[in-house]
């Protein structure tokens, strides 16, 4: 029964480590992500008001 509850920890533990350096990798790169206003080939949208139908 002590090597199951051994076992068990350490999976456990093992999973939040991988959480822990899956979030950390996400902060670092998630500027990159942050880009998708615009397309290839294309300025990006500014604040300016959309203009009004007549």
């Amino acid at each position: 029964m002590d090597g199951k509850l051994l076992r068990l920890g350490i999976v456990i533990a093992t999973l939040v480590l991988g959480i822990f350096l899956v979030s950390s990798i996400y902060s670092n790169f998630s500027h990159l992500m942050e880009q998708q206003s615009g397309q290839a080939g294309q300025p990006a949208a500014n604040n300016a008001p959309a203009p009004q139908p007549s």
